[in-house]
């Protein structure tokens, strides 16, 4: 986790890149939404009633769960998790000091990894005043453990918690983290931020204080993950934010994503800009049963911005992006992409909006 302020800055962060790219060039390009391409979800096992197959109850950089007859409970104690958050805590903390982006890969994965890796090779281009800020020690106070049952591997816990720097307002925020096999290292495989004004809702626990799935009607939900995607990628092609049409009662991340896509390209024409959307499956579809009978859902996406012009040469105005591109100029266009995630709250009435109170995205590369 490097933090690079409050919540969604990493993505402003993206947003002002494009604009730098494309600047000057002017835009006649079409933004358009793919269609999110569904796949396999893994996970730990879960109380009964379990949730559908295509659920994952832990995140999606783990195999297929290795299950037998035999298997023994692995649930993650209390005590593990609190040991794995500090180890973490102070490994993060060294790969930031030191824009290690190898260190880093061995207490994370999935989409943080990748936001966390194109931060760091970011910063090592800017320098200054942002690779002074990447060595302030970050604490992660106040945690409050949600542990999933696990009758095999992979296992997992989630965490709320408060992220405190020297310099940076305290910022609420929930990882997971997930093992994959018994002696296998710990990762960090997502974060998402409260938005301004939101709070973490109840959830679910039961008498012996694990996340309670038979709580929820997590088993009973049309709702997929890929749906969400879905109405996020239709809103973003017809340029809706916020309509009364639109299934999310809060779009922060949709909205974001626009500016990053449409608003800072208004003057790119006649360079051709083109949008193209997958379901991110790293992370997997995440669930969290909710005392009041909803869940909090966990999804992510990847949108990839593809600008060309034949015969220009686009300049990377800003050292980081240079550096993430691994050149200052391309010629004839690039491809910048994103990864997102978002933690919504899907309400017990099915009837009723999905409402977003979490997200975290931004750059994760440039090809040309």
């Amino acid at each position: 986790m490097l933090r690079w302020g409050a919540a969604g800055a990493r993505g402003s962060a993206a947003a002002l890149m494009v604009g730098a790219l494309v600047a000057g060039c002017s835009t006649s390009g079409t933004v358009g939404g793919g269609e999110p391409s569904p796949g396999p979800a893994s996970g730990s096992g879960t109380t009964s009633p379990a949730p559908p197959t295509d659920r994952s109850l832990a995140s999606g950089t783990q195999g297929p769960p290795t299950t037998s007859a035999s298997s023994a409970d692995v649930t993650v104690t209390p005590g593990e998790a609190a040991a794995e958050l500090k180890a973490y805590q102070g490994q993060n903390n060294a790969a930031n000091a030191a824009l290690d982006t190898a260190a880093i890969a061995k207490v994370e994965g999935g989409s943080l990894l990748a936001l966390d890796q194109a931060s760091l090779v970011y910063v090592q281009g800017v320098g200054g005043d942002q690779a002074k800020k990447a060595a302030v020690p970050m604490s992660l106070d106040d945690p409050q453990f949600l542990i999933p049952p696990a009758p095999s591997y992979p296992r997992g816990f989630f965490v709320t918690a408060q992220a405190v720097q020297s310099g940076s307002p305290n910022t609420s925020f929930l990882m997971h983290f997930t093992q994959d096999h018994a002696g296998a290292p710990w990762r960090a495989d997502s974060d998402v931020f409260l938005t301004p004004g939101q709070q973490w809702p109840s959830f679910a626990v039961g008498a012996n204080g694990l996340l309670d799935y038979s709580a929820t009607q997590l088993a009973k939900l049309p709702l997929q993950t890929t749906d969400l995607v879905a109405a996020d990628r239709t809103m973003l092609a017809d340029d809706n934010p916020g309509q009364p049409g639109s299934p999310f009662l809060t779009d922060d991340s949709t909205t974001a994503e626009l500016r990053w896509i449409q608003n800072e390209t208004d003057d790119v024409s006649p360079a051709s800009v083109a949008m193209t959307v997958t379901t991110e499956l790293n992370l997997a579809p995440t669930y969290l049963p909710l005392k009041d009978g909803g869940e909090l859902v966990l999804y992510g996406t990847r949108v990839a911005l593809r600008v060309t012009q034949s015969g220009r040469s686009f300049t990377f105005g800003d050292q980081g992006w240079a550096k993430l591109a691994g050149t200052d100029t391309v010629t004839g266009g690039f491809t910048a992409d994103a990864v997102w995630m978002v933690a919504a709250i899907d309400p017990p009435d099915k009837g009723a909006k999905v409402q977003k109170i979490a997200y975290n995205g931004g750059l994760v590369s440039v090809q040309h």
